[in-house]
């Protein structure tokens, strides 16, 4: 199950919280699903434990699984205009300079070379293996692609196919489940994704398990500046995003789940997003 409710603090257990801003009608990807204007109530708020923000609301926990599978990256839904191979297309054609993912590869790829020439972890033996989860327009898999890192790609999407019959990047079409490939990985990459689910720790304790001693995991998501920056009807703040994090509650997700950051970095990328970009191993 990708959606939740949240009830208390995912991270520290608290129960009291600040609202942020509030919504009373669905937005356009619980309207996808049928999700009524009757009832209806949606909230970020802050906890006053740790100052993680999450989401709340009236939905059933379980409405916008689906809608991961047939229609956030079809071409037909209302908040797309192209398919995903079309956007894929026109991504990877891109100029470095204008290209968010190939900036995000060399980032990933220096941020990998330090930790192993610093010794903080064990260099392996090409070639290397990544996953990412959640990657069904298949760009990041296809930039990062190399002489020495061969990616592989699960996603529910029907979308993603494209990636495995055209470019020979292996795609499983179904939720991230731990052993899907039958491989373990040198980096495990979370792009946008964490946000999404309604238990983030449950999914990186699987993660763990597809990792090697000496893996490393990637996470990008939204920043939680986004809340001093942006207006609360944008994009960001929609219902299929259930937290927000900042460095801290991002460190301290990652330490309870088993994970010492070697890097962690604010940045607002080309299109006008803050993110947070981090480089993790297991302790």
């Amino acid at each position: 199950m990708i959606s939740g409710n949240n009830q208390l603090c995912m991270l520290c257990g608290a129960k009291e919280y600040e609202t942020i801003c509030s919504y009373s009608e669905p937005d356009k990807y619980e309207r996808a699903v049928g999700i009524a204007l009757e009832g209806y109530k949606r909230k970020w708020v802050q906890c006053a434990g740790c100052g993680l923000y999450y989401s709340k609301y009236s939905r059933q926990p379980d409405a916008l699984d689906r809608i991961y599978i047939a229609d956030y990256r079809s071409g037909t839904s209302c908040w797309r205009n192209s398919t995903t191979e079309e956007i894929f297309n026109n991504v990877v054609a891109l100029p470095p300079h204008q290209s968010e993912t190939k900036q995000r590869v060399n980032w990933i790829k220096s941020q990998i070379d330090n930790v192993w020439r610093g010794g903080i972890i064990k260099k392996g033996t090409p070639p290397y293996r990544i996953l990412d989860i959640g990657g069904a327009t298949g760009v990041f898999a296809f930039e990062f692609r190399d002489a020495e890192w061969l990616p592989y790609i699960i996603d529910p999407s029907i979308d993603g196919s494209f990636i495995q019959s055209k470019y020979g990047i292996p795609y499983k079409q179904q939720y991230y489940k731990p052993g899907g490939f039958e491989e373990r990985f040198d980096l495990i990459a979370l792009i946008f994704v964490l946000e999404h689910y309604c238990d983030p720790v449950s999914l990186l304790q699987q993660v763990r398990m597809d990792m090697k001693k000496d893996s490393l995991l990637y996470i990008e998501l939204p920043d939680a500046l986004c809340f001093k920056h942006k207006p609360s009807d944008d994009d960001i703040f929609n219902s299929c995003h259930l937290w927000m994090f900042s460095p801290v509650t991002l460190s301290r997700l990652l330490d309870i789940c088993g994970f010492e950051i070697f890097n962690l970095q604010r940045t607002k990328t080309i299109r006008g997003h803050y993110s947070l970009m981090s480089l993790s191993g297991i302790k």
